[in-house]
């Protein structure tokens, strides 16, 4: 492409007189330039720099295409080739704020990388670039806010925050000065002790100082001095974000193990958002658990309704137990953040001199390259909880180091993480290997690489430091993608039989109910429970396939514990037929049983002329209704079975509903019913299944057909079966009802288990 451009300008030379030329090339320029701003701010930075470069060379003093390589350079973070480029471009205008603007960032980030005086000479050029434009425009861009930046690294955290709120007023346009200002103040409570950070701040004229008061008294635990502050800042008029002040209030409720409260505090924080800035506010609490592909949604909505649809997605999603009143990787999340808070904090520099990587094996997510406030262990943490296993090797000449693992269950691999102090006494980064014997001596039982990598013989050493260095990339990647509950270890899974079935309803909505049974003979497994009146917390939730939340109900009922004995009960909902998330949870208080379900369900739709039937509803008892209940429809009381089994000495029960059968001329109906039970799978003993090769045994499947006549287009059916002659084991009850006027049929099935 360059070959061609100067054989181009070239020809256009020898063909035109001067001034042609310079029009022409000019208009060029234009286009070229246009193209590359273009590329640039949609993020494809290679195609723009070809571009810049394309337009250097019809013009090497052109100041738009130097800047434009500038800032592909900064926001690549290759901050020597930012200089060079800003640094031709003031050669050509000394006055060009922007190349000055950009110096100041180039030269305080490359500061970063240095020691002491080397250090200190980048960021004294970079005070005097900002000071530069200060001086001559303060209200240039956030100029105000990138010096701050460089007190930050300078930590003079005072100052710094002053800088902010400067910027704020200078600029209140900007967000994310607005956003960032909360972190400023996070810097300087975490960087001094309690007396002088509560010194300053008191002395200071803003709400927000008033608040992180509250907040240095949160982290000392000092619940009553923290709470106070932040109900003395809700009940006066606000001038500050409130999202920041109910967070706090929510990770004080969490701390003091108030979920319910701290809960209702989260949702405030999010209902009330109402811009861009509150919304990132939100953001910054819980970006520690998202995937990349969450983070470009984020990043896509532009509207409050957006905003908080996506984080009422995101804790729906990841919670395990959207039936309950409290939502519990919710509420892990802010736990796990104060933990990490008091262990993990680290917002020093995360450069490649105190990185374990030095050859880049490691793949890290975008998302969490957004983390400021914690080292690697911490985001680690805030994602997974505890480790399963965790080893730390001490000893002379043995690097300062910590190995996590985390073991694998049905949807997350085994993974295990590498902690070291790299050139550094505090920033724990993740490392690709261990290579020290002692170190591998001490994880032998977690792989077989260490016992291979400590054994290994010269030759074979690279090849086990290779998969090693492999083993981990899987971990990081996996590790930074996903996230999980974790259960006290002596939680025990409550195992509760449920089933759903639908049925026409009116307005054209569809009856979803859902049948389920609290396993008390479960409980009565446990002699200490045998006897005593326990309250059991349940609830039931649907919402869309997004997390938009459509039902919710929660109650608690206090039942004996006996043998032999079970609770039934129905939760129901007229719902539009689509397809939606059901979740069912029953938490049984004072034991260690904890008890939920989370599925799809689709919801037909039943408003339609065609023959439908609604679902099988398998019964324990059915009998004319005598009083009105959850279990009364079409005058019949329909005692659900939960769990779909029965003893061949009784009847099976079963409910129906069939719609829109047709008429005759004399308005009568005429149709069929077929019930059919076939054997999925048959409990026989050796001599059963013997004699069954040779006698051909019961039948796989039976077929029992009724014809039936009625005057209305809807029929309620319900029918019990003999199920004594059939063998023990599971089956699969199949209905099918055919309209003898049409020819059309429908069927429904059901699944069932005989004992």
């Amino acid at each position: 492409m360059k070959g061609y451009m100067y054989i181009r300008k070239y020809i256009i030379m020898l063909l035109f007189p001067t001034l042609i030329l310079a029009k022409y090339q000019s208009s060029e320029n234009n286009l070229l330039i246009a193209r590359a701003d273009s590329l640039f701010e949609a993020g494809n930075f290679e195609e723009a720099k070809e571009q810049y470069e394309n337009a250097l060379d019809l013009d090497e003093g052109l100041i738009s295409a130097n800047a434009g390589l500038g800032k592909i350079a900064i926001a690549r973070e290759d901050w020597g080739e930012a200089k060079d480029r800003f640094d031709k471009v003031l050669d050509l205008d000394p006055e060009n704020l922007e190349a000055i603007y950009y110096r100041g960032i180039s030269y305080r980030e490359t500061g970063k990388f240095k020691v002491l005086l080397l250090r200190k000479l980048d960021w004294d050029k970079s005070k005097k670039y900002f000071l530069q434009i200060i001086e001559r425009d303060s209200s240039y861009r956030d100029v105000l806010f990138q010096y701050a930046k460089l007190l930050r690294y300078k930590e003079d955290y005072e100052d710094a925050v002053k800088l902010v709120h400067r910027q704020i007023r200078l600029r209140p346009d900007l967000s994310a000065p607005q956003v960032k200002l909360f972190r400023y103040y996070r810097y300087l409570i975490s960087n001094r002790n309690t007396e002088e950070s509560i010194s300053w701040l008191s002395q200071q004229p803003s709400q927000e100082a008033v608040y992180f008061i509250g907040e240095t008294y949160r982290r000392d635990k000092e619940f009553l001095k923290a709470d106070s502050v932040f109900q003395n800042i809700m009940d006066q008029p606000k001038k500050m974000t409130e999202q920041p002040l109910l967070l706090s209030l929510a990770k004080l409720n969490y701390a003091k193990n108030e979920p319910a409260d701290a809960e209702r505090y989260f949702w405030l924080a999010v209902d009330s958002i109402s811009n861009v800035v509150e919304a990132d506010l939100v953001f910054e609490e819980m970006k520690y658990v998202l995937t990349d592909s969450e983070l470009v949604n984020y990043e896509a909505a532009g509207s409050p309704s957006e905003w908080i649809h996506f984080f009422h997605s995101i804790w729906n999603s990841r919670n395990p137990l959207p039936a309950s009143d409290v939502n519990i990787r919710l509420q892990q999340h802010f736990e796990r953040l104060l933990y990490a808070e008091k262990y993990y904090e680290y917002d020093g520099f995360r450069t490649n001199f105190n990185n374990p990587d030095q050859l880049k094996y490691l793949q890290f997510s975008d998302i969490s390259k957004l983390n400021e406030e914690y080292n690697d262990k911490g985001l680690i943490y805030i994602r997974h909880g505890e480790p399963s296993e965790k080893v730390r090797t001490a000893g002379e000449n043995v690097p300062f180091n910590e190995s996590w693992m985390y073991y694998g269950n049905q949807v997350m691999p085994k993974m295990i993480f590498h902690f070291l102090l790299y050139n550094s006494t505090s920033a724990w980064r993740l490392g690709p290997v261990v290579t020290h014997p002692a170190m591998l001596e001490d994880r032998m039982e977690w792989d077989h690489i260490y016992y291979q990598m400590l054994t290994a013989e010269p030759i074979e050493y690279t090849s086990y430091y290779e998969e090693m260095a492999r083993d981990s990339r899987e971990s990081v990647i996996a590790g930074l993608k996903t996230d999980r509950v974790t259960w006290e270890e002596n939680t025990k899974p409550l195992e509760i039989p449920f089933y759903t079935a639908l049925f026409r309803s009116e307005n054209g909505k569809t009856l979803l109910e859902l049948y389920y049974a609290i396993p008390l003979e479960k409980l009565a497994e446990d002699d200490e429970y045998v006897g005593n009146e326990i309250s059991f917390k349940k609830g039931y939730s649907l919402h869309t396939l997004d997390w938009e939340p459509v039902v919710r109900e929660n109650d608690i009922v206090d039942l004996p514990v006996e043998k032999d004995q079970n609770f039934v009960g129905v939760y129901r909902s007229f719902v539009k037929p689509d397809s939606y998330n059901v979740a069912l949870f029953i938490d049984p208080q004072e034991t260690d049983y904890i008890g939920g379900y989370k599925f799809g369900e689709r919801v037909d739709d039943f408003n339609t002329d065609e023959l439908m039937m609604s679902s099988i509803e398998l019964a324990t008892h059915i009998e004319p209704a005598t009083d009105e209940n959850v279990f009364v429809k079409n005058g019949l009381k329909v005692t659900p079975n939960p769990f779909r089994e029965y003893y061949r000495s009784d009847p099976m029960n079963i409910y129906f509903e069939i719609y829109n059968l047709s008429k005759d001329a004399a308005g009568q109906t005429e149709f069929s019913i077929e019930y059919t039970l076939t054997s999925i799978s048959l409990d026989r003993s050796g001599l059963q299944k013997l004699i069954g090769l040779f006698t051909g045994g019961n039948k796989s499947s039976v077929t029992i057909r009724a014809d039936r006549q009625g005057d209305s287009g809807t029929s309620v059916e319900f029918l019990a079966i003999d199920v004594n002659r059939y063998q023990a084991g599971e089956y699969e009850l199949t209905v099918s009802v055919t309209d003898e006027h049409t020819g059309e049929s429908f069927e429904r099935t059901q699944t069932l288990k005989l004992h």
